[in-house]
């Protein structure tokens, strides 16, 4: 767990993300899923406003599984089609999702700095995805394309969604 974070903010990520698991999923548990919060508190650290925050990283599987994967964190506001945008990204690339967590929390932020993660519904917070994903391992080439991809796709989405009541309008 990075140091930069309080051990409360990563024990409130931890059952939000345990809290988002279908029943009989057990494939991010223990370790698995203290490694999946810092990987996502480590993504989370900032986000500009209108912009996503995205980390991929070839590594290890979480805590220290003999599988090699390509961990995937993409940070933004909530909005509808954004999973299935990710999904569709990277079945488009030819990757298979190994693993997809995705929790819709409450936010604080300070000029973009992630300032806590209010417990209970938080009410009138703003309300982020945060989307964690396990895939195949890929070279440095691929996550560079990725990432990139990624950052256009989640930016149509939000256009397309920013624009749906102009076009129900007209």
């Amino acid at each position: 767990m990075p140091r930069t974070f309080p051990r409360a903010l990563a024990a409130i990520l931890r059952l939000r993300l345990a809290a988002s698991l279908l029943p009989g999923d057990d494939a991010l548990a223990g370790g698995r899923l203290d490694d999946a919060a810092a990987f996502l508190l480590e993504a989370a650290r900032l986000r500009e406003e209108g912009q996503p925050a995205l980390l991929l990283r070839s590594e290890t599987g979480a805590s220290g599984a003999a599988r090699r994967c390509l961990r995937l964190a993409v940070i933004n506001k909530d909005m509808p089609f954004l999973v299935d945008s990710i999904a569709a990204t990277l079945a488009a690339r030819g990757h298979a999702i190994d693993l997809l967590v995705h929790p819709v929390l409450p936010v604080r932020r300070r000029d973009g700095v992630l300032a806590g993660l209010p417990q209970g519904d938080g009410a009138g917070e703003k309300r982020e995805s945060w989307v964690y994903l396990e895939t195949d391992r890929v070279d440095a080439r691929e996550r560079r394309a990725l990432e990139a991809e990624l950052r256009t796709v989640v930016g149509d989405v939000r256009a397309a969604v920013d624009d749906w009541p102009q076009m129900q309008s007209r």
